[in-house]
Protein backbone atom coordinates (compact mmCIF):
# COMPACT_ATOMS: atom_id res chain seq x y z
CA UNK A 1 0.00 0.00 0.00
CA UNK A 2 2.76 2.36 0.85
CA UNK A 3 4.59 1.20 -2.42
CA UNK A 4 1.26 2.48 -4.57
CA UNK A 5 1.25 5.65 -2.45
CA UNK A 6 4.71 6.82 -2.85
CA UNK A 7 3.80 5.72 -6.78
CA UNK A 8 0.98 8.06 -6.89
CA UNK A 9 2.63 10.93 -5.23
CA UNK A 10 5.42 10.59 -7.58
CA UNK A 11 3.08 11.16 -10.51
CA UNK A 12 1.12 13.66 -9.06
CA UNK A 13 4.07 15.48 -8.40
CA UNK A 14 5.43 14.93 -12.10
CA UNK A 15 1.93 16.37 -12.76
CA UNK A 16 2.26 19.45 -11.07
CA UNK A 17 5.79 20.51 -12.63
CA UNK A 18 4.68 19.77 -15.66
CA UNK A 19 1.88 22.23 -15.62
CA UNK A 20 3.60 24.77 -14.08
CA UNK A 21 6.22 24.61 -16.59
CA UNK A 22 3.66 25.04 -19.48
CA UNK A 23 2.53 27.94 -17.97
CA UNK A 24 5.91 29.32 -18.33
CA UNK A 25 7.75 28.21 -21.05
CA UNK A 26 5.00 27.08 -23.39
CA UNK A 27 4.77 23.50 -25.26
CA UNK A 28 5.00 22.12 -28.84
CA UNK A 29 2.22 19.82 -29.37
CA UNK A 30 3.16 15.73 -30.61
CA UNK A 31 2.56 16.27 -33.89
CA UNK A 32 5.70 19.08 -34.12
CA UNK A 33 2.96 21.27 -35.87
CA UNK A 34 1.49 23.43 -33.43
CA UNK A 35 3.97 25.81 -30.84
CA UNK A 36 2.76 27.64 -27.77
CA UNK A 37 3.74 30.48 -26.62
CA UNK A 38 2.78 31.99 -23.54
CA UNK A 39 2.36 35.53 -22.54
CA UNK A 40 2.60 36.56 -19.16
CA UNK A 41 -0.03 39.57 -18.56
CA UNK A 42 -1.17 42.12 -16.10
CA UNK A 43 -4.56 42.25 -17.54
CA UNK A 44 -7.49 41.31 -15.80
CA UNK A 45 -11.22 41.77 -16.16
CA UNK A 46 -12.67 43.71 -19.21
CA UNK A 47 -8.98 44.68 -20.08
CA UNK A 48 -7.88 40.66 -19.99
CA UNK A 49 -11.30 39.99 -22.07
CA UNK A 50 -10.29 42.65 -24.84
CA UNK A 51 -6.78 41.27 -24.57
CA UNK A 52 -7.95 37.49 -25.40
CA UNK A 53 -9.84 38.57 -28.50
CA UNK A 54 -6.69 39.57 -29.94
CA UNK A 55 -5.34 36.70 -28.54
CA UNK A 56 -8.11 34.65 -30.24
CA UNK A 57 -8.15 36.02 -33.49
CA UNK A 58 -4.47 35.56 -34.14
CA UNK A 59 -5.07 31.81 -33.02
CA UNK A 60 -7.72 31.32 -35.79
CA UNK A 61 -5.84 33.52 -38.23
CA UNK A 62 -3.24 30.48 -38.96
CA UNK A 63 -2.66 26.53 -37.68
CA UNK A 64 1.23 26.78 -36.80
CA UNK A 65 1.04 28.86 -33.22
CA UNK A 66 -0.99 28.83 -30.28
CA UNK A 67 -0.76 32.21 -28.11
CA UNK A 68 -1.93 31.64 -24.56
CA UNK A 69 -2.06 34.58 -21.94
CA UNK A 70 -1.18 33.86 -18.57
CA UNK A 71 -2.28 36.25 -15.46
CA UNK A 72 0.17 37.00 -13.34
CA UNK A 73 -1.41 40.13 -11.11
CA UNK A 74 -0.07 43.80 -11.47
CA UNK A 75 2.72 45.61 -12.52
CA UNK A 76 4.12 45.32 -9.66
CA UNK A 77 3.31 41.49 -9.14
CA UNK A 78 4.74 40.89 -12.70
CA UNK A 79 8.25 42.68 -12.07
CA UNK A 80 8.78 40.48 -8.45
CA UNK A 81 7.51 37.13 -10.47
CA UNK A 82 9.78 37.97 -13.27
CA UNK A 83 12.72 38.59 -11.69
CA UNK A 84 12.31 34.83 -9.75
CA UNK A 85 11.09 33.42 -13.13
CA UNK A 86 14.77 34.61 -14.62
CA UNK A 87 16.58 33.51 -11.01
CA UNK A 88 14.71 29.94 -11.38
CA UNK A 89 15.61 30.07 -15.08
CA UNK A 90 11.88 29.54 -15.99
CA UNK A 91 10.36 32.29 -18.10
CA UNK A 92 7.74 32.78 -20.89
CA UNK A 93 8.34 33.88 -24.38
CA UNK A 94 6.73 36.91 -23.53
CA UNK A 95 5.90 39.53 -20.86
CA UNK A 96 4.02 42.19 -20.48
CA UNK A 97 6.13 44.80 -19.07
CA UNK A 98 5.26 48.33 -17.28
CA UNK A 99 7.30 50.77 -19.88
CA UNK A 100 9.91 51.93 -16.73
CA UNK A 101 10.49 48.95 -16.05
CA UNK A 102 11.75 47.45 -19.54
CA UNK A 103 15.36 49.36 -19.02
CA UNK A 104 15.75 47.02 -15.37
CA UNK A 105 15.13 43.81 -17.64
CA UNK A 106 17.37 44.59 -20.31
CA UNK A 107 19.95 45.55 -18.07
CA UNK A 108 19.57 42.09 -16.13
CA UNK A 109 20.39 40.74 -19.82
CA UNK A 110 17.14 38.57 -19.86
CA UNK A 111 15.11 40.39 -22.91
CA UNK A 112 15.98 39.40 -26.10
CA UNK A 113 16.86 41.85 -28.96
CA UNK A 114 14.38 41.81 -31.83
CA UNK A 115 16.42 43.89 -34.08
CA UNK A 116 17.03 41.49 -36.60
CA UNK A 117 14.12 38.96 -35.50
CA UNK A 118 11.43 41.76 -36.22
CA UNK A 119 12.92 42.99 -39.39
CA UNK A 120 12.58 39.69 -40.98
CA UNK A 121 9.25 38.93 -39.40
CA UNK A 122 7.88 42.50 -41.36
CA UNK A 123 7.54 44.34 -38.22
CA UNK A 124 8.48 48.39 -39.82
CA UNK A 125 9.48 49.55 -36.20
CA UNK A 126 8.91 53.23 -38.11
CA UNK A 127 5.51 52.85 -37.65
CA UNK A 128 5.36 53.53 -34.50
CA UNK A 129 4.75 56.93 -32.55
CA UNK A 130 8.18 57.90 -31.99
CA UNK A 131 7.45 59.13 -28.18
CA UNK A 132 6.25 55.24 -27.38
CA UNK A 133 9.65 53.90 -28.79
CA UNK A 134 12.01 55.28 -26.17
CA UNK A 135 11.41 53.01 -23.40
CA UNK A 136 11.77 50.45 -26.24
CA UNK A 137 15.20 50.50 -28.22
CA UNK A 138 17.25 53.47 -26.80
CA UNK A 139 20.16 52.49 -28.89
CA UNK A 140 20.85 49.23 -27.54
CA UNK A 141 18.67 47.26 -29.38
CA UNK A 142 14.97 46.59 -29.93
CA UNK A 143 14.09 44.96 -26.38
CA UNK A 144 10.24 45.99 -26.84
CA UNK A 145 7.18 46.85 -28.58
CA UNK A 146 4.61 49.29 -27.73
CA UNK A 147 1.81 47.35 -26.62
CA UNK A 148 -1.02 48.90 -23.83
CA UNK A 149 0.41 52.33 -23.78
CA UNK A 150 -1.59 55.41 -22.16
CA UNK A 151 -1.34 58.83 -20.58
CA UNK A 152 -2.99 59.95 -17.67
CA UNK A 153 -6.40 61.73 -18.58
CA UNK A 154 -8.43 63.90 -16.77
CA UNK A 155 -12.53 62.85 -16.33
CA UNK A 156 -15.07 65.11 -15.83
CA UNK A 157 -18.91 64.47 -14.87
CA UNK A 158 -21.33 66.58 -17.20
CA UNK A 159 -23.91 65.89 -15.45
CA UNK A 160 -22.62 67.40 -12.21
CA UNK A 161 -21.27 70.35 -14.14
CA UNK A 162 -24.58 71.15 -15.21
CA UNK A 163 -25.58 70.98 -12.26
CA UNK A 164 -23.65 73.00 -10.30
CA UNK A 165 -24.19 76.09 -13.76
CA UNK A 166 -20.66 74.92 -15.62
CA UNK A 167 -20.72 74.54 -19.26
CA UNK A 168 -20.50 70.52 -19.67
CA UNK A 169 -18.42 71.38 -22.47
CA UNK A 170 -15.64 73.91 -20.97
CA UNK A 171 -13.81 71.41 -18.79
CA UNK A 172 -10.76 73.18 -16.79
CA UNK A 173 -7.89 74.66 -18.84
CA UNK A 174 -5.37 75.44 -16.09
CA UNK A 175 -4.76 74.45 -12.34
CA UNK A 176 -6.23 77.83 -11.25
CA UNK A 177 -9.99 76.91 -13.05
CA UNK A 178 -9.08 73.33 -11.57
CA UNK A 179 -9.43 74.59 -7.93
CA UNK A 180 -12.00 77.02 -9.02
CA UNK A 181 -14.34 74.40 -10.84
CA UNK A 182 -13.28 71.65 -7.82
CA UNK A 183 -14.85 74.87 -5.30
CA UNK A 184 -18.50 74.72 -7.54
CA UNK A 185 -18.69 71.16 -7.37
CA UNK A 186 -17.69 70.31 -3.78
CA UNK A 187 -20.11 69.86 -1.38
CA UNK A 188 -18.74 69.75 2.60
CA UNK A 189 -18.00 66.45 3.93
CA UNK A 190 -20.22 64.60 1.07
CA UNK A 191 -18.94 65.25 -2.49
CA UNK A 192 -15.46 66.39 -3.17
CA UNK A 193 -15.10 68.57 -6.40
CA UNK A 194 -11.70 66.76 -7.44
CA UNK A 195 -9.79 63.21 -6.71
CA UNK A 196 -6.38 62.11 -7.72
CA UNK A 197 -4.54 59.13 -6.52
CA UNK A 198 -1.15 60.71 -4.75
CA UNK A 199 1.30 58.30 -7.35
CA UNK A 200 4.49 59.24 -8.96
CA UNK A 201 3.10 58.97 -12.26
CA UNK A 202 0.93 62.00 -12.10
CA UNK A 203 3.38 63.84 -9.96
CA UNK A 204 5.30 63.87 -13.32
CA UNK A 205 2.84 65.34 -14.89
CA UNK A 206 2.95 68.61 -12.79
CA UNK A 207 6.17 68.41 -12.87
CA UNK A 208 5.96 68.47 -17.15
CA UNK A 209 3.07 71.16 -16.68
CA UNK A 210 5.86 73.36 -15.19
CA UNK A 211 8.56 72.50 -17.96
CA UNK A 212 10.53 70.92 -15.30
CA UNK A 213 12.75 67.51 -15.99
CA UNK A 214 12.83 64.11 -13.85
CA UNK A 215 16.64 64.71 -13.19
CA UNK A 216 19.54 67.26 -13.98
CA UNK A 217 21.30 67.40 -17.02
CA UNK A 218 24.08 65.21 -16.04
CA UNK A 219 21.82 62.02 -14.62
CA UNK A 220 23.10 63.00 -11.48
CA UNK A 221 20.23 64.61 -8.76
CA UNK A 222 16.54 64.93 -9.42
CA UNK A 223 15.48 68.07 -12.08
CA UNK A 224 12.60 69.04 -9.75
CA UNK A 225 14.61 70.14 -6.61
CA UNK A 226 12.80 73.88 -7.16
CA UNK A 227 9.27 75.19 -7.67
CA UNK A 228 8.56 72.44 -10.60
CA UNK A 229 8.30 69.91 -7.52
CA UNK A 230 7.24 71.77 -4.62
CA UNK A 231 4.42 74.11 -6.50
CA UNK A 232 2.10 70.35 -7.37
CA UNK A 233 2.40 69.14 -3.23
CA UNK A 234 1.87 72.58 -2.11
CA UNK A 235 -1.62 72.83 -3.95
CA UNK A 236 -2.07 69.24 -3.43
CA UNK A 237 -2.04 69.87 1.04
CA UNK A 238 -4.01 73.13 0.28
CA UNK A 239 -6.99 71.56 -1.46
CA UNK A 240 -7.22 68.97 0.51
CA UNK A 241 -7.20 71.10 3.90
CA UNK A 242 -9.95 73.34 1.68
CA UNK A 243 -11.62 69.79 1.22
CA UNK A 244 -11.99 70.46 -2.37
CA UNK A 245 -9.41 67.26 -2.79
CA UNK A 246 -9.47 64.20 -2.41
CA UNK A 247 -7.44 61.63 -2.11
CA UNK A 248 -8.63 57.80 -2.65
CA UNK A 249 -7.06 55.62 0.60
CA UNK A 250 -5.00 52.50 -0.93
CA UNK A 251 -1.50 51.89 -1.84
CA UNK A 252 -0.73 51.28 -5.70
CA UNK A 253 -3.46 50.54 -7.80
CA UNK A 254 -5.74 50.38 -5.11
CA UNK A 255 -5.85 53.64 -4.81
CA UNK A 256 -6.87 53.90 -8.66
CA UNK A 257 -9.81 51.73 -8.18
CA UNK A 258 -11.20 54.01 -5.16
CA UNK A 259 -10.40 57.04 -7.63
CA UNK A 260 -13.30 55.19 -10.17
CA UNK A 261 -15.32 53.79 -7.71
CA UNK A 262 -15.62 57.30 -6.31
CA UNK A 263 -16.29 59.16 -9.59
CA UNK A 264 -18.83 56.46 -10.62
CA UNK A 265 -20.56 56.72 -7.52
CA UNK A 266 -20.64 60.31 -7.54
CA UNK A 267 -18.51 61.24 -4.70
CA UNK A 268 -16.09 62.84 -7.02
CA UNK A 269 -16.83 65.31 -10.04
CA UNK A 270 -13.25 65.32 -11.58
CA UNK A 271 -10.58 62.66 -11.63
CA UNK A 272 -6.87 62.28 -12.85
CA UNK A 273 -6.72 58.46 -13.76
CA UNK A 274 -4.91 56.25 -16.78
CA UNK A 275 -6.49 56.69 -20.78
CA UNK A 276 -7.01 52.96 -20.46
CA UNK A 277 -9.86 53.09 -17.51
CA UNK A 278 -12.19 54.84 -20.54
CA UNK A 279 -14.09 51.50 -21.01
CA UNK A 280 -14.24 50.66 -17.46
CA UNK A 281 -15.89 54.29 -16.73
CA UNK A 282 -17.89 53.62 -19.43
CA UNK A 283 -19.51 50.46 -18.46
CA UNK A 284 -19.77 51.74 -14.86
CA UNK A 285 -21.00 55.14 -14.93
CA UNK A 286 -24.52 55.97 -15.79
CA UNK A 287 -23.99 59.60 -16.25
CA UNK A 288 -22.36 61.16 -19.27
CA UNK A 289 -18.45 61.59 -19.19
CA UNK A 290 -16.05 64.22 -20.17
CA UNK A 291 -12.79 63.60 -21.08
CA UNK A 292 -9.89 66.54 -21.70
CA UNK A 293 -5.73 67.52 -20.97
CA UNK A 294 -4.88 67.43 -17.83
CA UNK A 295 -5.15 71.03 -16.95
CA UNK A 296 -1.86 73.19 -18.05
CA UNK A 297 0.46 75.47 -15.43
CA UNK A 298 3.14 76.97 -17.87
CA UNK A 299 2.24 74.53 -20.79
CA UNK A 300 -0.08 71.11 -20.99
CA UNK A 301 2.26 68.28 -20.12
CA UNK A 302 1.45 64.73 -19.53
CA UNK A 303 3.88 61.36 -19.24
CA UNK A 304 3.14 58.04 -21.35
CA UNK A 305 2.96 54.78 -19.38
CA UNK A 306 1.54 51.79 -19.52
CA UNK A 307 3.04 48.80 -21.08
CA UNK A 308 5.04 47.09 -23.58
CA UNK A 309 5.97 43.55 -24.59
CA UNK A 310 9.27 42.00 -24.75
CA UNK A 311 10.87 38.70 -25.90
CA UNK A 312 12.47 36.52 -22.95
CA UNK A 313 15.93 34.98 -24.04
CA UNK A 314 16.01 31.20 -23.92
CA UNK A 315 13.25 29.84 -26.18
CA UNK A 316 15.57 30.56 -29.68
CA UNK A 317 13.41 27.70 -30.95
CA UNK A 318 10.15 29.14 -31.18
CA UNK A 319 11.39 32.71 -31.53
CA UNK A 320 9.93 33.17 -34.66
CA UNK A 321 6.96 31.45 -33.76
CA UNK A 322 6.91 34.44 -31.14
CA UNK A 323 7.70 37.08 -33.52
CA UNK A 324 4.56 36.45 -35.63
CA UNK A 325 2.44 36.55 -32.64
CA UNK A 326 4.19 40.19 -31.58
CA UNK A 327 3.89 41.14 -35.73
CA UNK A 328 -0.05 40.36 -35.76
CA UNK A 329 -0.62 41.79 -32.40
CA UNK A 330 0.86 45.17 -32.77
CA UNK A 331 -0.44 45.48 -36.36
CA UNK A 332 -2.86 48.46 -37.26
CA UNK A 333 -5.87 46.73 -37.34
CA UNK A 334 -5.38 44.55 -33.92
CA UNK A 335 -4.09 48.01 -32.33
CA UNK A 336 -6.77 49.78 -33.28
CA UNK A 337 -9.80 47.57 -31.68
CA UNK A 338 -7.64 46.55 -28.80
CA UNK A 339 -7.47 51.15 -28.21
CA UNK A 340 -11.06 51.09 -28.87
CA UNK A 341 -12.09 48.43 -26.29
CA UNK A 342 -10.17 49.57 -23.85
CA UNK A 343 -9.39 53.43 -24.03
CA UNK A 344 -5.05 52.54 -24.16
CA UNK A 345 -3.76 54.67 -27.22
CA UNK A 346 -3.57 53.06 -30.38
CA UNK A 347 0.08 52.88 -30.80
CA UNK A 348 0.66 53.46 -34.67
CA UNK A 349 -0.56 56.40 -36.89
CA UNK A 350 -1.54 53.50 -39.20
CA UNK A 351 -3.47 51.70 -36.15
CA UNK A 352 -4.94 55.88 -35.75
CA UNK A 353 -5.89 56.13 -39.45
CA UNK A 354 -7.69 52.49 -39.96
CA UNK A 355 -11.40 52.98 -41.11
CA UNK A 356 -12.72 51.34 -38.43
CA UNK A 357 -10.86 53.43 -35.48
CA UNK A 358 -12.10 56.78 -37.44
CA UNK A 359 -15.12 55.49 -37.46
CA UNK A 360 -14.90 54.72 -33.49
CA UNK A 361 -13.76 58.35 -33.06
CA UNK A 362 -16.48 59.94 -35.45
CA UNK A 363 -19.04 58.33 -32.50
CA UNK A 364 -16.62 58.39 -29.22
CA UNK A 365 -14.88 61.78 -29.05
CA UNK A 366 -13.91 61.07 -25.46
CA UNK A 367 -11.51 58.54 -26.90
CA UNK A 368 -9.76 61.14 -29.23
CA UNK A 369 -8.11 63.25 -25.86
CA UNK A 370 -5.23 60.56 -25.69
CA UNK A 371 -3.89 60.77 -29.08
CA UNK A 372 -4.36 64.67 -29.12
CA UNK A 373 -2.28 64.63 -25.34
CA UNK A 374 0.45 62.60 -26.70
CA UNK A 375 1.93 65.91 -28.68
CA UNK A 376 2.59 67.06 -24.77
CA UNK A 377 4.17 63.60 -23.25
CA UNK A 378 7.61 64.21 -21.53
CA UNK A 379 10.50 62.02 -21.30
CA UNK A 380 10.78 59.49 -18.74
CA UNK A 381 13.96 58.51 -18.80
CA UNK A 382 15.44 55.43 -19.44
CA UNK A 383 17.86 54.47 -16.51
CA UNK A 384 18.61 51.65 -14.58
CA UNK A 385 17.87 52.92 -11.14
CA UNK A 386 14.38 55.27 -12.58
CA UNK A 387 12.22 51.99 -11.79
CA UNK A 388 13.06 52.45 -8.07
CA UNK A 389 13.36 56.04 -8.03
CA UNK A 390 9.70 56.38 -9.52
CA UNK A 391 8.33 53.97 -7.56
CA UNK A 392 9.60 53.74 -3.98
CA UNK A 393 11.40 57.04 -3.71
CA UNK A 394 9.45 59.76 -5.08
CA UNK A 395 6.00 57.39 -4.11
CA UNK A 396 6.79 56.83 -0.95
CA UNK A 397 7.90 61.36 -0.12
CA UNK A 398 5.16 62.53 -1.68
CA UNK A 399 2.73 60.43 -0.29
CA UNK A 400 4.10 61.32 2.72
CA UNK A 401 4.09 64.81 2.61
CA UNK A 402 0.83 64.95 1.45
CA UNK A 403 -0.46 63.06 4.83
CA UNK A 404 1.98 64.48 7.66
CA UNK A 405 1.39 68.26 8.23
CA UNK A 406 4.66 68.84 9.30
CA UNK A 407 6.90 67.74 6.35
CA UNK A 408 6.22 70.92 3.66
CA UNK A 409 6.96 70.48 -0.14
CA UNK A 410 10.67 72.01 0.57
CA UNK A 411 11.46 69.37 3.20
CA UNK A 412 10.08 66.90 0.48
CA UNK A 413 11.65 66.95 -2.46
CA UNK A 414 14.91 68.09 -0.91
CA UNK A 415 14.51 64.01 0.97
CA UNK A 416 14.15 62.72 -2.53
CA UNK A 417 17.24 64.78 -4.05
CA UNK A 418 19.12 63.32 -0.72
CA UNK A 419 17.98 59.95 -1.32
CA UNK A 420 18.48 60.02 -5.43
CA UNK A 421 21.85 61.59 -5.28
CA UNK A 422 22.98 58.89 -2.72
CA UNK A 423 21.60 55.87 -4.94
CA UNK A 424 23.30 57.46 -8.01
CA UNK A 425 26.69 57.58 -6.89
CA UNK A 426 26.63 54.07 -5.90
CA UNK A 427 26.12 53.62 -9.75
Amino acid sequence: MKRVLVILLVLLAGLYISCNKSSSTGATSGSGQITEVIFWSSMTGALGEAQEKIIDGYNASQNKVKATAVFQGNYYDMTAKLQAAAAANDTPHMVQLEMARVKMFADFGILYDMTTLAKNAGIDVSMFFPGLMSSCDWGEGLVALPFNRSTPMFYYNKNMFAEVGLDPNVPPKNWTELAEYARKLSIPNRRWGYEQPIDSWFYEAYIFQSKGSIFNADETDIGFNNETGTMPLALWKAWIAEGIMKTPPGQEYNSWEAARADFSAGIAGMIVCSSGDLQALRNTCDFEIGTCFLPANLQFGVPTGGANISMLVGHDKDNEATIDFLRYATSPEPAAVWSMNTGYVPTSPAAANTRIFQDYLAANPNARTVLDQLQFAGFRPNHQHYTQIHTELVMNEIQRCVERPDITPEMCVQEISRQVRALLARR
